[in-house]
């Protein structure tokens, strides 16, 4: 048990000296590393002409051939190849624009492609994908803008009380139209009903009571005729 506890605290010790190396060394690259454009001379929205223009003339200055006796002239030149090597290809010289915005975010900092390998597509797309969110900044209205949208939102709010108000009073003298139309159909309606009375009065006035009866007696018959119905009630 003993010996176990042992075998676990170096265990820890040795993660945790390797964990610090690790970390030293990112600082210490982040801060050691050349900015790829500082060195060419250019933007970072810099053009690849504006680049491959700026890498010809910095590397007639710092070629190895123009001055022998000059021997960090060497590493220069080298440095500035790499540079050129990165920024002149768009999918590196967009990695390396994530690194240089993000430098702890997405492993050890930017290196050759001879030390280290790029970082994957998916990683690449989620580090744009946030980035888009970080760059847009709320934006504060002025006075002026508050009093014009404001004025905007009066006029909408003016606009819909008026067509409100349009729509009750169409439907207020709709139904209006339409129960004077329903009152004019039914004094027509009882005019009719009246006319008819009246005529059918007078009629019986006129004809007397026994010439009455026997027109209500003929009319009797041909109505028994017409629906073939018997004296007593039964249908013939």
């Amino acid at each position: 048990m003993l010996l176990e506890a042992h075998l676990r605290l170096c265990h820890s010790c040795l993660w945790f000296c390797k964990s610090s190396q690790r970390l030293f060394s990112l600082c210490t690259a982040h801060r050691s590393s050349t900015n790829y454009y500082e060195l060419l001379g250019v933007k970072p929205d810099a053009t690849l002409e504006q680049i491959k223009n700026a890498f010809f003339d910095k590397s007639k200055k710092l070629h190895p051939d123009s001055d022998p006796s000059n021997p960090g002239l060497h590493s220069q030149f080298v440095q500035l190849n790499e540079a050129y090597r990165v920024l002149s290809r768009e999918g590196s010289r967009q990695d390396y624009d994530l690194r240089l915005r993000y430098p702890y975010t997405a492993g050890p900092a930017f290196r050759s492609s001879s030390s280290t390998n790029s970082p994957s597509a998916e990683a690449a797309e989620s580090m744009r994908y946030w980035e888009q969110f970080r760059q847009a900044q709320p934006q504060e209205n002025t006075v002026e803008e508050r009093e014009k949208s404001k004025k905007r939102n009066m006029r909408l709010v003016g606009y819909c009380v008026l067509t409100m108000l349009l729509s009750i009073s169409v439907h207020y003298f709709g139904f209006r139209k339409l129960e004077e139309v329903h009152y004019n159909f039914m004094d027509e309606k009882d005019r009719v009903i009246n006319e008819i009375y009246n005529t059918s009065k007078e009629r019986a006035r006129v004809n007397g009571f026994k010439k009455q009866q026997e027109i209500l007696r003929q009319k009797h018959a041909e109505f028994l005729e017409r629906y073939k119905i018997r004296s007593n009630g039964e249908e013939k």
